[in-house]
């Protein structure tokens, strides 16, 4: 892992890291930003069983995870396109991004990920004289991609960018807006409005929310249909049955961005069945990798990696024959 110092001199000066794949004199690079929580190798604690008792009691079982999709994504690509530069990245408070080795609870905002991920981005694009970008995005990585993307000091960036594959997208509209039959973030929702000011929820490790954090992301309401006005060609990923993201609304926000972009292609995508064991009268659900959200099961993750490498593989040819 290699480290960039960002925000220098500041109250929010933080070391970034992150890992290159690939051909560092490539003109090509893909850019991987993963969700809350994990970190560039997509490591977390997942949900794996569920037990229920006959007297209704219920268990819940977590393991520590390497995901992979990122790692399977990176392999599929440099395999047929060995000329790429991929760059993976631990956004601060996850993964080696962390300070003197612990979180650390000062401002982590969407806005302040964006302009992390920035510094990054073009601190790379510089140093190896990228000339076109693609970025892929995990849940909360599609946030901070359009935050990032929508924000006119990254102009430089966002003109460059030739593809996006969003998986999962968390955005706004979840977070500031949710509804009550979004229980967990409905509930988050009422936790941090209704606490004094500062007050802060850490449900998932590196991430953490507060009141401010959700008045802020009210001020951006539609900022998916804004990301979209870039038209910019993208890949969006929703998992059907995703308990984070409920599938409907996920299409609902989806399909606005496709009527403003028509190059939005939206993939629906099923997770391999959870296989349930039944004896002395308990019930054990095995669940597949919580294949719902991140699309993280074989058969999602397959589905995700196939078709996001031919979408950026065709994104790339397209553009650099229209370079050329």
């Amino acid at each position: 892992m290699e480290k960039l110092k960002v925000h220098e001199n500041t109250e929010n000066e933080w070391e970034i890291a992150y890992e290159l794949f690939g051909n560092r004199e490539s003109k090509n690079l893909i850019f991987m930003i993963h969700g809350g929580g994990m970190e560039s190798h997509e490591k977390a604690p997942y949900l794996t069983e569920i037990t229920y008792e006959v007297t209704g009691k219920r268990a819940k079982t977590f393991e520590d995870m390497v995901q992979g999709n990122y790692e399977r994504l990176t392999e599929s690509i440099l395999k047929d396109n060995p000329d790429i530069l991929i760059c993976r990245i631990d956004l601060r408070n996850h993964g080696e991004s962390l300070v003197d080795g612990k979180m650390d609870t000062r401002n982590t905002s969407f806005p302040l990920l964006a302009d992390d991920t920035a510094e990054v981005l073009r601190y790379i694009k510089t140093k190896y004289n990228i000339e076109q970008t693609q970025i892929v995005g995990t849940c909360m990585g599609c946030l901070v991609t359009e935050y990032m993307l929508t924000n006119p000091k990254n102009k430089d960036l966002s003109e460059n960018v030739s593809a996006v594959v969003f998986n999962s997208p968390l955005s706004t509209q979840f977070l500031a807006f949710p509804t009550p039959n979004e229980k967990f973030n409905f509930s988050k929702y009422q936790l941090l409005m209704n606490s004094p000011e500062g007050t802060q929820f850490t449900k998932m490790k590196g991430v953490f929310d507060s009141k401010a954090t959700l008045e802020e992301l009210k001020e951006h309401p539609n900022l998916h249909v804004e990301y979209a006005s870039l038209n910019i060609p993208t890949q969006i990923f929703l998992g059907y049955g995703d308990r984070l993201l409920p599938y409907q609304r996920a299409k609902k926000l989806a399909m606005e961005m496709k009527k403003v972009n028509p190059n939005c292609e939206i993939i629906k995508v099923s997770r391999s069945p959870e296989k349930v064991i039944r004896k002395n009268n308990i019930i054990r659900k095995i669940i597949s990798q919580d294949a719902n959200h991140c699309l993280y099961d074989p058969k999602s993750s397959y589905e995700f990696v196939s078709k996001s490498t031919k979408f950026l593989e065709d994104n790339l040819i397209a553009s650099t024959e229209l370079s050329l």
